[in-house]
């Protein structure tokens, strides 16, 4: 399903720009030992499948030791970099995949006898020189034949030009899950901005259920989101 842009949206993107800009974050590291909680962290959880934008609510994330030493612990897949048309960049690095029935904090919902929820992990990296919009922009995919019949007949898995014919991406949300270490997001007018340079490790994870045969081999990334991807083929996110 493409998501719509609105007149009001390209406003607000051409105000986060700015905003952007003026806010000027240095990506940094916390140089604390040993791993903390950090309560209260305000993200943007985006929801894929939604058209409306998104509100902020607090999720519990984590700050590893170094920014470097968080980052360099994390197996991950083969680097995706992304751009926008307002002048934000990111790179992408995928760590797994795999199932659970409560895959985020804020996952409320125990989906039923027989089935489970997909997720990824993945890195996101500003690797703008200025604070950037905090955006996510993979989507999980999962082969249709892990998917209920139930929520096929719904038509909510959905195909995508790029990725494999056996695959569909159900409605998903994003959640920052570990900051490794860096400066936390940035809010500013209900906006979040990672700092520059900076990576967090993010999950997103399926809204409606998967049979809980899944396997992480079941599972792949891809980013298809047109403001990324203009032409709306998907490109996949390498898993390790």
């Amino acid at each position: 399903m493409a998501r719509s842009h609105s007149h009001r949206s390209s406003h607000r993107r051409k105000r986060q720009t700015r905003r952007a800009r003026r806010l000027g974050i240095a990506g940094g590291a916390t140089g604390v030992l040993g791993v903390a909680a950090v309560a209260g962290l305000i993200v943007v959880v985006r929801a894929h499948g939604d058209h409306r934008t998104p509100a902020p609510r607090t999720v519990a994330a984590r700050t590893a030791t170094h920014g470097s030493d968080g980052l360099s612990r994390l197996k991950t897949g083969t680097r995706l970099d992304v751009s926008t048309p307002d002048g934000y960049s990111y790179s992408l690095a995928a760590v797994k995949a795999g199932t659970g029935d409560r895959p985020l904090a804020s996952t409320t919902a125990r989906p039923a006898d027989g089935t489970t929820l997909g997720y990824a992990d993945y890195v996101i990296t500003n690797t703008g020189n200025d604070a950037a919009l905090l955006d996510f922009p993979a989507d999980l995919f999962v082969k249709r034949s892990r998917v209920p019949a139930s929520v096929l007949a719904e038509n909510r898995c959905m195909p995508q030009p790029g990725a494999p014919s056996d695959m569909c991406t159900l409605p998903d949300h994003t959640d920052v899950v570990n900051t490794l270490g860096f400066a936390p997001p940035r809010s500013e007018d209900g906006d979040q901005y990672i700092p520059a340079g900076a990576s967090y490790l993010v999950r997103v994870a399926t809204d409606m259920p998967v049979e809980s045969s899944v396997s992480p081999t079941d599972l792949r990334l891809y980013v298809w989101n047109p403001r990324f991807v203009p032409d709306r083929r998907a490109v996949e996110v390498p898993l390790p």
